[in-house]
């Protein structure tokens, strides 16, 4: 290779880093930075709107359950409130108790309808509908003579004690009732991977769930509605609740206060032998109202 063309090449590779070195300058490199960072904005933005769009759809959808459920199921909704009208002021009296929105007391009208002795083919019982396991995690007494699910004071303060957990867990109502629907351990895996609220988990749980938290939230609007309007929330209680340890049957407690036995049958369920078990238990016992004292008294008398 001659002098000549090697002193050629030389001079047009200097050239060619030269012109790179003026196009690749700080300010060019600035400029692209600050492209990847608007961008980044940009996708949070979008997330952000994203986001709003699928709380805007769930309002939508809400609003549209509500005209159903005024349109079509409005009287069953009453029905429901007419079932549960002597355990609602002690449910939204254990609810404020508790620092827990008094909405909560309409969970029953999705679950049970408030029938006291309702049983699913699950294996769930009781105005909320608990598991035989979770009951008993919660202090209830489930056995073969005695269902505390059943018991409604008692069930509520479980049903309470679960709802508190979920929202120490979760933060958020409506992922609290998904868990309460779907079972919280399967709530937890969604939020891990897609997000802690309802609107980012909702396309990945059972279509049941999802429709159960929009039936939940219009039926409150619709019950709360039903109950102003017919003054159900000045009810009271028909029965009195009187603590025994066992050792008597409904028929001998009813024959004692001149009750007819269906009648105590009827309030007190969760004994399912008819009798009050001898184990060292405290139980509730349901008595109409205007006979717990007498029933109190005498069953002292032949402790």
């Amino acid at each position: 290779m001659s002098k000549l063309l090697k002193f050629t090449i030389i001079l047009l590779t200097v050239f060619i880093y030269k012109a790179k070195a003026e196009f690749i300058n700080p300010t060019s490199v600035s400029e692209n930075v600050e492209t990847v960072v608007e961008s980044s904005k940009s996708m949070k933005d979008l997330e952000e709107f994203l986001s709003k769009s699928d709380e805007m759809i769930l309002e939508v959808k809400l609003k549209e359950e509500k005209e159903i459920l005024l349109k079509s199921k409005r009287k069953e909704i009453e029905k429901y409130l007419e079932n549960g009208k002597n355990i609602l002021p002690i449910i939204v009296k254990t609810l404020v108790e508790h620092n827990l929105p008094k909405e909560l007391a309409f969970i029953p009208i999705i679950e049970s309808h408030y029938i006291n002795g309702l049983k699913s083919p699950k294996g769930a019982a009781g105005i909320w509908q608990l598991m035989p396991e979770t009951a008993r995690n919660l202090g209830l007494v489930v056995n073969k003579e005695v269902d505390e699910r059943l018991d409604p004071l008692k069930s509520t303060i479980a049903a309470v004690k679960y709802l508190k957990k979920l929202y120490s867990i979760f933060g958020d109502w409506k992922l609290v009732l998904a868990s309460y629907n779907a079972g919280h351990n399967k709530v937890i895996v969604k939020t891990s991977y897609h997000g802690n609220t309802f609107s980012s988990i909702k396309k990945y749980l059972p279509k049941q769930t999802q429709n159960y938290v929009l039936k939940f939230l219009a039926t409150v609007e619709v019950a709360m509605m039903i109950m102003e309007e017919k003054k159900l929330h000045k009810n009271e209680p028909s029965f009195e609740v009187v603590k025994v340890k066992g050792g008597y049957s409904l028929d001998k407690v009813a024959s004692l206060i001149y009750i007819p036995k269906e009648k105590l049958i009827t309030l007190n369920p969760h004994f399912l032998k008819k009798r009050i078990p001898d184990d060292g238990n405290e139980y509730n016992l349901y008595i109409p109202k205007g006979y717990g004292k007498l029933a109190e008294a005498l069953l002292n008398d032949m402790s």
